[in-house]
C-alpha cells in the first residue's frame, strides 16, 4: 500500500489541487494541517484527503513525523511525501514508483536547477548543500532539500528522526545512507505558481543545515 502524506500550513489556495492529483496514484492521501489559520483542512477534505490537524504550528518535521506514524498504522508499505504548495508535479509519481520497484529504499525527486525561473541564490544553495551531503553520505546526492520522495516503511521504522523544521530531509538522507539503505533519484520539474510561496528562511535555514551536517558527522547507525 502506498500512502501519501502532505504536510501543509496555510495552503487553502493549493491543497485541494494537490490532493486531487496525488490521489490518482496512491491508495490513500493524508494531509497534516500544521496549525493553519485558514481553510486548509476544509479544502483538503473536499479534495478527498484524510486530515489530521495540529492545534498549533509545530514545523514541517514534526508534521511529517505525525504523518509517518499514521501511514505505518494504516499499513503502508511505502510513503510518498509531497509538498502542499503545488510546486511538485503529481504526474511524476509513477517515476518514483518505478524507481522504488528497482530495489531502492528511498527515492528523491531531483529538481532541475538550471532554470531561469529559479533564483540564483537557490541554485547555489542547493548545489552546495548537495555537494556537502555527497561527502557526508558517501554516495552521490543530486538534490539534498527536495521534499518530494518515496520512502519504504522499513526505513521509517528503522531510523529515528530527531530534527526540526526543514532539516528533516537532510537528516533522512544521512541516516538512510549510514544505515545501508539504497538511495535513488528521479528528475522532476519544480513548478513556480503565483499562489505558492516558500516558507524557508533564506538565512536561518541554511545555517541550521550546516550545523545539522556537522552534528550528524558523528552519527552511527545502531
Amino acid at each position: 500500500m502506498l500512502i501519501a502524506i502532505i504536510p501543509s500550513y496555510n495552503e487553502e489556495k493549493n491543497i485541494r489541487f494537490v490532493v486531487e492529483r496525488v490521489k490518482k496514484y496512491v491508495d490513500k492521501v493524508v494531509v497534516i494541517d500544521d496549525g493553519s489559520r485558514d481553510m486548509t483542512s476544509v479544502e483538503a477534505e473536499r479534495g478527498g484527503a484524510m486530515v489530521y490537524k495540529n492545534e498549533e504550528n509545530l514545523g514541517k518535521a514534526d508534521a511529517m513525523k505525525v504523518g509517518f506514524s499514521y501511514a505505518i498504522n494504516f499499513g503502508a508499505d511505502a510513503i510518498l511525501t509531497i509538498d502542499g504548495d503545488g510546486q511538485h508535479n503529481p504526474d511524476d509519481i509513477p517515476k518514483f514508483i518505478e524507481k522504488l520497484n528497482q530495489g531502492f529504499d528511498l527515492v528523491v525527486g531531483a529538481r532541475k536547477f538550471a532554470t531561469p525561473k529559479m533564483p540564483a541564490i537557490r541554485i547555489f544553495a542547493n548545489s552546495f548543500s548537495s555537494f556537502l551531503l555527497t561527502l557526508a553520505c558517501k554516495t552521490k546526492i543530486l538534490d539534498s532539500q527536495s521534499g518530494y520522495r518515496i520512502i519504504k516503511k522499513e526505513l521509517v521504522e528503522k531510523v529515528k528522526f530527531e530534527s526540526k523544521r526543514y532539516e528533516m530531509e537532510t537528516e533522512m538522507l544521512i541516516k538512510a545512507a549510514r544505515c545501508g539503505f539504497k538511495i535513488g533519484f528521479v528528475e522532476i520539474d519544480t513548478i513556480y505558481r503565483v499562489e505558492a510561496k516558500s516558507k524557508i528562511n533564506q538565512i536561518l535555514d541554511p545555517l541550521r543545515f550546516v550545523l545539522l551536517v556537522l552534528r550528524l558527522s558523528f552519527w552511527r547507525c545502531k
